[in-house]
């Protein structure tokens, strides 16, 4: 084997060990077509975006087959 021909396979060898490295850099955002849904039989938590370490959603429930947004019906009430 030629000298030329080592040194051909050894640049070939690092432009593909560098292309791998430079693909693993990449960072793959979340689909936004399809919202992440944490859940149970019909209650989950659907996953909206994230601030550091914190994940921010809303609480949703399957209503005939469709995961709806919650709403807590609570307010103040005065006690007898």
């Amino acid at each position: 084997m030629s000298q030329r021909t080592r040194l051909i396979g050894v640049i070939a060898i690092a432009l593909l060990g560098a292309g791998a490295w430079a693909s693993a850099q990449i960072f793959s955002p979340e689909r936004a077509d399809q919202p992440v849904t944490l859940s149970g039989n019909d209650i989950g938590f659907r996953i909206e975006s994230r601030r550091g370490d914190t994940i921010v959603g809303r609480l949703v429930v399957r209503v005939d087959g469709k995961w709806v947004d919650a709403e807590f019906g609570g307010g103040v009430r005065r006690l007898h």
